[in-house]
């Protein structure tokens, strides 16, 4: 049976919009659709795909699924089934109200479209005046109700242009994700002039070399496969292609994936569409497994160029864009400007299955494991039972692991964060309090042992605190090991580095280290990791420049609230300058640079004096500050801090303030 990841429901026809690119070509609010699946009909969907396969994430979307009045209903039936559930809106209609319901009833996500960083030429796409100000307001409303959300941008000739602008914005609104689609002309779309080919390739360039570049921000190609052929030509060990395994594959239509409509027709893909079958009329996994067009897509016999490429098993093209042009399911994608090499095709890497079990002592002990570290600790004890030369990963394996970890005793047994040194005492790296509340739900005989973990980690990468991101980071990494020879030089380098790390800290590190090492060899074409490549692999872990020890010192001696994102920043600015070290008198630039630009968004506000009067107004004012309490305790925690001084003036030095005021009193000038 194929496994489905991902499934799309469409909810209705009806839509508060009318976008220009709709593939649905959704009617508007007034004329909807009388013959949409009912509650009823759902949730008994819902239940039927939760039976087979509760890893399955559903998106309901529509037209406008915020129309339907039991979508709550049927968030938290299909939640309370154990499936992920997410919705996916044009935003317009996610009100705090809205959004907080959603939360409630167990989504996990939101998808929501935006079409320009331009207000009017959103508008204009969506074909409603003052969406794009309604959008951002949904986008906020998710921040600040803590409800992960994802922003989904489909390019186009017209807005191209603005890909590294939507990046920029994705991080900047706290989204999770930034989904690129490319549009497939059909429905409401089909009067619509798709990307250039040659266009689209730049794009997908753009993308493969910002996701590369970024930590913070999964960027995506969706309805290109194409994406998985130019990351493997930047990287061929890239988690973007399919070289690496399945997850980062092509196309999904039909093997993974699939959609159904508002009546119940299910089809490969938005943009495929001749219906399959309806679940009115037949059960969905009846569909699933014996869809004639689902076993071609899962078994193709491509056509054309696409059936010569070296790249078809890791790309495949997409399978829409020909049926867009009249042409045939297998042919070739009309969109595609590469050239087949003529050489082998390459395969993607299958996973083997261990054929190991678990003992039901061993797999209770897992389960207590916290979730960033149960992968990796799965695949140390069936390392390690294999050595034994057993077939059963047992309790005793496990606890012989946690032994050599923590040493004799185990596990630190009975403790708990508040019983723990403080995260500000000396000799601890500070926890934001986000990061300091995960790790106190952690059963408290692991909460010493994942404490120093993660600030083990975090001294290793050069980080001054512990924060949920990184703690994200843990728990999606995993252990690749070396797949490449590697000269003795470069084993010893490695060694060397991680001579004095704890063990716990080498069980995270060393599999990332050889896996970048790895990386770096064979962006020379070479098959051997040399002692350059580990050079290369170790210099990003300080944030890819150095520090002067007096520099350092002072970044430390900040207050906490601040200490993680003055460096962060001067790294930033250290790397943008092409600086290999940052002295004290690089900090004092970067501070002075950052403060002027602060006295410019002031004169903006009509400011002609410094005070703190101008957060008030920047509140009112930007959109993500708006109700934002997590900005409201930092710019508070910064207020009593100056305020608390005898001599605020000093902490920017007389100068500098100086210059600053003198701005302001020029802003007074120009105004009489």
């Amino acid at each position: 049976m194929t496994d489905l990841y991902l499934l799309a429901i469409n909810l209705t026809r009806r839509c508060n919009l009318a976008c220009a690119h709709c593939y649905l070509d959704a009617e508007t609010l007034e004329h909807g659709g009388t013959d949409e699946l009912r509650s009823d009909e759902v949730r008994q969907l819902l239940s039927d795909i939760a039976a087979r396969s509760a890893d399955t994430m559903v998106v309901l979307t529509g037209g406008e699924p915020l129309l339907r009045h039991d979508l709550e209903d049927l968030v938290k039936h299909g939640a309370d089934a154990g499936l992920s559930m997410v919705v996916g809106t044009n935003g317009v209609l996610l009100s705090e109200q809205r959004v907080h319901a959603l939360k409630q009833a167990g989504a996990v996500g939101a998808g929501i479209s935006i079409d320009s960083l331009d207000p009017d030429l959103h508008d204009a796409f969506r074909g409603c005046p003052g969406s794009w100000e309604k959008t951002l307001a949904g986008m906020e409303a998710c921040r600040r109700h803590d409800l992960p959300f994802q922003v989904h941008f489909s390019v186009t000739e017209a807005n191209a242009h603005e890909v590294p602008g939507m990046i920029d914005f994705a991080r900047s609104v706290g989204a999770k994700v930034l989904n690129v689609f490319f549009l497939v002309c059909t429905g409401r779309g089909e009067r619509m002039s798709d990307i250039r080919p040659r266009r689209y390739e730049q794009v997908l360039t753009q993308l493969v070399e910002a996701q590369q570049a970024s930590k913070d921000l999964l960027i995506r190609a969706r309805c290109a496969p194409h994406f998985k052929r130019i990351a493997f030509q930047h990287d061929p060990s890239s988690p973007l292609t399919r070289a690496a395994g399945y997850e980062g594959g092509g196309c999904l239509a039909g093997i993974h994936y699939c959609r159904i409509m508002p009546e119940g027709g299910v089809t490969a893909c938005p943009y495929i569409p001749d219906e399959e079958a309806s679940v009115r009329e037949r059960p969905f996994w009846e569909i699933w497994d014996h869809s004639p067009t689902f076993q071609t897509l899962r078994h193709p016999k491509l056509n054309g160029k696409c059936g010569r490429c070296e790249y078809q098993r890791l790309c495949g093209g997409c399978r829409a864009r020909p049926l867009a042009r009249g042409r045939q399911l297998m042919d070739a994608d009309p969109w595609c400007s590469y050239q087949p090499s003529g050489s082998a095709v390459i395969e993607p890497m299958k996973t083997q299955p261990s054929q190991l079990t678990w003992s039901l002592e061993a797999e209770q002990r897992l389960a207590r494991v916290p979730s960033f570290l149960r992968k990796m600790v799965k695949k140390r004890a069936e390392t390690y039972a294999q050595e034994q030369g057993a077939r059963q990963v047992t309790g005793e394996h496990l606890a012989t692991l946690a032994s050599r970890q923590f040493g004799d005793a185990g596990p630190p047994k009975g403790t708990t964060p508040a019983q723990e040194t403080t995260p500000h005492a000396p000799d601890t790296l500070p926890w934001t309090e986000e990061a300091w509340e995960r790790l106190a739900k952690l059963p408290s005989f692991l909460q010493e042992g994942v404490r120093q973990v993660a600030e083990d980690v975090a001294r290793t990468e050069g980080r001054l605190e512990v924060n949920v991101k990184m703690l994200d980071r843990l728990e999606a990494e995993d252990e690749p090991g070396r797949r490449l020879s590697w000269t003795e030089e470069a084993g010893q380098l490695l060694q060397e580095y991680l001579a004095n790390k704890k063990p716990e800290v080498r069980m995270f590190v060393t599999s990332a280290l050889e896996s970048n090492a790895e990386r770096v060899a064979k962006k020379r074409q070479s098959t051997t990791v040399e002692q350059e490549d580990v050079e290369a692999a170790i210099r990003p872990l300080s944030g890819g420049v150095e520090w002067d020890p007096e520099a350092l010192a002072r970044v430390a001696s900040a207050p906490d609230f601040v200490r993680a994102g003055i460096k962060k920043a001067a790294e930033f600015n250290a790397r943008r300058e092409g600086l290999e070290r940052i002295t004290s008198k690089d900090l004092t630039r970067f501070r002075n640079r950052a403060m002027m630009r602060a006295v410019c968004r002031m004169k903006g506000f009509g400011m002609q004096e410094l005070s703190f009067d101008a957060y008030d107004i920047a509140r009112t004012r930007v959109p993500r500050l708006k109700e934002n309490r997590e900005a409201d305790k930092r710019f508070d925690a910064i207020r009593r801090f100056v305020e608390s001084r005898e001599n605020p003036g000093e902490l920017l030095g007389q100068e500098l303030l100086e210059r600053m005021k003198e701005e302001l009193r020029n802003n007074v000038k120009r105004k009489a």
